[in-house]
């Protein structure tokens, strides 16, 4: 009835490996045979070195000591970090830390004046306040510095408000050295959900736990307050390396001859995670490729996981960061949805880095965040083309040969183009990690960016297309799996089948794989794609896992727990959690056994949904999980609760509306409906639970108005186009019904239900060839369908002679 809302963005910097990894990460252009027996033995003896090795060590019982701790025997990289963005990610307010103008600097937006100052040693804001008047606010932190620094303001309850003007830091040349609006083209005022003292810009929820080292959130449900708190200020040695407590007194200790855990530490030096290979590698060149090829392979993603925990859209699973465990026993990243991503996986919205790497070949080969950056200083480790070259054949790809263009401009680069870039936040560009051939000859189809059209912005897609052709050759391409998964979004026939060959596809990413099963998660039912669900429940990635388990909520319950309880008890946190999620209305035919796993998974799936009690969506997850296990105060509560924390909450707003109807409170569910109608964030789906309240008591003409709103507020939504055009028919109207009922089968051209409905609809209106149109349409996806043949054969018989 109403979307869940995104939950757990994380705004911020993350982490990367050790130094160590660097300098063995070499290259050598030479293709000869004693390079590759060299590889090959170093491949070969690696294996039986890393036969038992682990990254992770969860059991060890460290704390927190800071990065102080680390300076006596690490104080190179100590040094390193004080120059990164992890060093300044956040920091108290100082002369020092501090980079805007407070010097009575004013700064206007859309009519509303801020003015920075001095207090004596403190800064100040006198800015627009909650309730839309001018106050003056204490900065209390700084947050980022370059390209922009943002400015932390407290408010009550212990929260911090990020203030979304923001000093840009960039130099003066570069348009930098002013105070700018993050919103530059909207004004945005006190009732506003993006103001800046609403939750999208509270420090707490949206940002904290990705800028600082040891961040616990804290957050009191009764009181909806916080009392956050953190080992470091900003992200710290720790924040990647895990607490480092065991690690310092292995190091003062291992050399006594009394120390009682030199074999035990052997392996993990009292660390939680080690970043570290156990084997140093080389980048040679392949012989029978004629690519970089790591030598021995990677075994482990260790280092990719330990930076994607901030560097990645991800959702929470547990209230704090825990050291020592894989990346989805912490966070469940977001597949490429295309309301993050275009249909090609291209970057659109923030979504930092990671869901962006996995995609490329450098991630599928073993490069790993520091074979690029320096693990703590965090800078590229060689400027422009000299960092590809290091290990990509300069004489094959640094020439004009390759790239077209004239040395030392921008269409030379290699990151310009197979790394564009787009602006967040108005002046930080960020690259995309997928490191991309470009593809103009895809921007037309799947209404994506590409490289030669960001930089030659004054010429068409078909110029560059035409360009790139006689370049390279009119080559056949395999598709795309972008133009796979925007042909299943937009309701293609055969969409279904090209979508299934996908997401079984294991040449490719494991992120594409999970977002093929995503998609016929959400594609109308069928045998076949139900088979491919079902297989990929037992897929070796538990990203594409946890997508399959969401299949099931097609089949009925009593299946699902032969089909998912051996998920209860998965690897992978994010994988259980989500299958007691599945499971909760499969209780009844569970066996003494799956109750107690489902018993145990369980409660990580009430303790991801506490993750993010300080959002509604957090209660709301709860609420439907307790409405599936038939505990119907449990769910009453948790959206009543919801509502506390949020109160224009409308998802939470609207399933309460619908427990109290089913309770028979019909009044107090049509005064929830009509405050649901008050939320200002999707207004339509709001329009629309109410009208199905309304036509449920039969006040047809004021439900249908309301329908006609929620038709016109989301003009894009298959569903409310059809349901308008059906209400209209009921009261008789079926002219003025028939375009919605179009545009419905436009927008989802192979959903069996509008097509069905449609031609019944049609029929009885005496349209007998339109209905006929819808019913052959609807005859190819389901061909074999009895019930799709007897509608066929009942309108042919209805059709006059002739006709």
């Amino acid at each position: 009835m109403a979307a869940l809302f995104a939950v757990c963005l994380a705004f911020g910097l993350g982490a990367c490996g050790e130094k160590e990894d660097l300098a063995p990460e070499t290259q050598t252009s030479s293709s000869s045979s004693s390079s590759k027996s060299l590889a090959q033995g170093d491949s070969a003896s690696s294996a039986a070195e890393n036969a038992a090795f682990s990254h992770y060590h969860p059991d060890i019982p460290a704390n927190y000591v800071g990065s102080q701790s680390c300076q006596e025997c690490h104080a190179q990289e100590v040094t390193d970090w004080h120059t990164s963005d992890h060093f300044k990610s956040m920091m108290e307010v100082s002369d020092e830390t501090v980079l805007g103008d407070f010097d009575n600097a004013s700064f206007e937006h859309f009519g509303h004046q801020s003015t920075f100052f001095r207090k004596g040693e403190e800064y100040w804001v006198r800015t627009e306040g909650p309730n839309g008047q001018q106050q003056e606010y204490k900065i209390e932190y700084t947050f980022g510095f370059y390209p922009l620094q943002q400015y932390l303001i407290a408010f009550p309850g212990g929260r911090l408000q990020a203030f979304q003007v923001c000093w840009d830091s960039r130099p003066a040349e570069q348009g930098g050295q002013r105070w700018y609006h993050l919103y530059p083209d909207e004004a945005i005022p006190s009732t506003d959900v993006l103001h800046w003292t609403k939750e999208q810009f509270n420090w707490n929820y949206m940002c904290a736990d990705c800028h600082s080292t040891d961040l616990k959130k804290n957050y009191d449900v009764a009181t909806q307050t916080y009392d956050t708190t953190w080992s470091e200020i900003n992200v710290s040695c720790e924040a990647c390396h895990g607490p480092g407590s065991e690690h310092v007194k292995w190091a003062k200790e291992s050399q006594q001859p009394d120390y009682t855990k030199v074999a035990e530490y052997m392996e993990s030096k009292g660390l939680l995670v080690t970043l570290k290979e156990p084997v140093d590698a080389v980048w040679n060149i392949d012989p029978a490729t004629q690519m970089p090829k790591r030598y021995p392979p990677l075994e482990s993603h260790v280092q990719v996981d330990a930076c994607a925990r901030c560097h990645s859209h991800r959702q929470l699973l547990q209230e704090h960061f825990v050291a020592g465990q894989p990346f989805l026993d912490g966070f469940t990243p977001s597949p490429l949805r295309d309301t993050l991503y275009h249909h090609d996986g291209q970057i659109d919205e923030e979504v930092y880095v990671f869901g962006s790497f996995t995609q490329s070949k450098m991630f599928q080969a073993g490069v790993r965040c520091t074979d690029c950056h320096h693990p703590h200083t965090m800078k590229l480790i060689l400027p422009g083309n000299a960092l590809c070259v290091r290990c990509h054949q300069p004489d094959k790809y640094n020439t004009q040969a390759h790239h077209f263009h004239p040395p030392d401009t921008p269409g030379a680069s290699c990151v310009e183009c197979h790394m564009p870039t787009k602006n967040f936040m108005v002046t930080d560009a960020r690259r995309d990690h997928s490191l991309r051939i470009p593809r103009p000859d895809l921007s037309d189809k799947l209404d994506s960016p590409n490289a030669c059209n960001n930089c030659h912005t004054d010429q068409t897609t078909e110029w560059a297309t035409k360009a790139f052709h006689e370049w390279w050759g009119k080559k056949q391409r395999p598709p795309h799996y972008g133009e796979i998964l925007a042909a299943a979004r937009q309701g293609f026939p055969g969409a279904d089948e090209r979508l299934r060959q996908l997401a079984e596809d294991f040449s490719r990413p494991d992120i594409v794989r999970a977002t093929a099963v995503m998609e016929l998660t959400r594609q109308a039912p069928s045998q076949a794609n139900m088979q491919v669900i079902l297989s990929r429940l037992e897929d070796e990635d538990p990203l594409v896992r946890y997508e399959a388990l969401a299949g099931l909520e097609a089949v009925q319950p009593q299946q699902r727990v032969q089909l998912a309880a051996a998920s209860l008890k998965d690897s992978s946190r994010a994988v259980r959690t989500e299958a007691a999620r599945v499971l909760a209305a499969s209780t009844a035919f569970m066996n003494a056994a799956q109750q107690a796993d489902f018993a145990a998974a369980s409660e990580e799936f009430v303790a991801r949904q506490n993750a993010v009690a300080d959002r509604a969506a957090g209660h709301f997850g709860l609420g439907l999980f307790y409405q599936s296990l038939g505990q119907p105060m449990k769910a009453e509560a948790a959206y009543r609760q919801g509502l506390e924390v949020q109160p224009d909450d409308l998802p939470c707003r609207i399933n309460l509306a619908e427990m109290l109807y089913q309770q028979g409170k019909v009044a107090e569910a049509d005064e929830n409906f009509q405050r649901a109608l008050e939320s200002p964030i999707e207004p339509g789906v709001a329009h629309e639970a109410y009208a199905r309240f309304l036509i449920r008591q039969k006040d047809y003409d004021k439900g249908t108005e309301h329908l006609r709103q929620a038709a016109e507020l989301m003009p894009r939504n298959p569903g409310v186009q059809y349901f308008y055009g059906v209400a209209l028919n009921s009261l008789g109207l079926f002219s003025e019904a028939l375009p919605y009922l179009q545009k419905a089968a436009s927008l989802a051209p192979t959903n069996p239900e509008y097509l069905a409905g449609i031609a019944a609809i049609a029929r009885d209106a005496g349209e007998y060839q339109l209905a006929l149109d819808y019913a052959r349409r609807l005859e190819v996806i389901d061909r074999n369908n009895p019930q799709v043949q007897a509608l066929i054969q009942d309108i042919q018989t209805r059709m006059p002679r002739g006709q």
